[in-house]
């Protein structure tokens, strides 16, 4: 039967199902680029801060407090709240409204806010902390954000993307889900803290007395690391100064014997980073850290474990050691290339050391606190 409406001989012309629903309901593409934008800043800001936190590392010295606590976490406090206003901005831009507008502007606003507290030390959080290194995180979260904070701004005023603003929300999907999102990022920003403290507290614990080994044979063991390392430097250039020191570790032996720390500093005439970490990843050594400090100067730090030698050679009171009781070096690529080794402490004896020549013909040799037999 036909439809009373409908005239005669004339067949109803069928309705394209969904097609008014879908055009209107049809997220613009320029929103969904949106989108990512604010995904790609996300994640973005969390590689930022995961490059601070690398580089903040760099400054850590056993026993040594450098405020690495308050440093991680001033970054963290600024970069942190980002995470999830892009994540729910992103959300929201699905449904556009109001709420969506707000997030977005939010989003901005947090992007431009973080820039400037970065570039600008002396307006951060706990800057006492951030005297330096702050400058090189400020300039890459510019660099990184800043051109997907201009394309976003760009698309949101094209005319879709602002009518899409504009428009009434489309109705809700789901419940809760922006407090998950504020949840789940506060968990991992707890999470994230609770390394930082576990991390620094026991980078900065005041090392256990180690004085069970005796003085003889430190400086040859620092100097013997030291002829591993160039051995393994294509080509090298020498050093231009040298400068050994005895240290007090600022305790006394069971025996009543005072105890030192050997510490021997090299500066190289060229740069050798590259085949130093290749040489510090091998056989006795252990690299422990490779990576550029908020300074911008790469630091490349290592144990090595004191050798087992023959009977009558001076450095047989050394045995295969690690951990508090292994040699420690570090190399930093500055304007002036720079290694440094340092010894345990060891228990110091009334006898005078012999001393050794300075390897690769630096210009500069300066000792202090040894007395040389010779």
């Amino acid at each position: 039967m036909k439809p009373l409406l409908t005239n005669p001989g004339l067949e109803p012309v069928p309705t394209p199902h969904g097609t008014t629903e879908t055009a209107a309901a049809r997220t613009p593409a320029g929103v969904q680029v949106l989108r990512l934008l604010l995904l790609a800043a996300t994640a973005s800001v969390i590689a930022t801060w995961l490059w601070a936190w690398h580089g903040v590392q760099a400054y850590a010295w056993p026993g040594v407090d450098n405020d690495l606590t308050e440093r991680a976490l001033a970054y963290l406090l600024i970069l942190a709240p980002a995470v999830p206003v892009n994540l729910i901005a992103a959300i929201r831009l699905a449904r556009g409204g109001a709420r969506a507008r707000l997030y977005l502007a939010a989003a901005g606003a947090l992007a431009v806010v973080q820039t400037l507290l970065l570039l600008t030390p002396s307006a951060m959080p706990l800057a006492d902390t951030m005297s330096d290194g702050s400058n090189d995180v400020g300039v890459r979260h510019l660099l990184t954000v800043g051109p997907l904070l201009f394309a976003g701004l760009w698309i949101a005023t094209t005319r879709k993307t602002r009518a899409w603003l504009g428009a009434p929300p489309r109705p809700r999907r789901g419940f809760g889900l922006e407090a998950a999102v504020w949840c789940l990022a506060l968990a991992a920003a707890l999470a994230a803290g609770t390394e930082v403290r576990d991390w620094t507290q026991t980078a900065a614990a005041p090392a256990a007395p180690a004085g069970e080994y005796t003085e003889a044979g430190t400086w040859a063991a620092l100097e013997q690391a030291v002829t591993e390392t160039t051995d393994a430097v294509p080509d090298f250039a020498g050093f231009t100064t040298r400068t050994i020191e005895a240290a007090s570790c600022d305790y006394l032996t069971p025996a009543g014997l005072p105890t030192y720390r050997y510490l021997l500093t090299y500066e190289l005439r060229a740069p050798a980073a590259a085949p130093i970490a290749t040489r510090w990843a091998q056989d006795e050594f252990h690299l422990t850290y490779d990576g550029t400090a908020l300074d911008g100067t790469r630091r490349i730090t290592a144990e090595r474990a004191f050798p087992t030698t023959a009977p009558d050679d001076d450095r047989a009171a050394y045995p295969t050691a690690t951990g508090l009781h292994a040699l420690t070096l570090t190399y930093t690529e500055a304007p002036t290339p720079t290694l440094h080794l340092e010894s345990p402490c060891v228990e110091r004896t009334t006898e005078p050391t012999a001393c050794i020549l300075p390897q690769g013909d630096p210009t500069t040799d300066t000792i202090t606190g040894i007395t040389c037999r010779d």
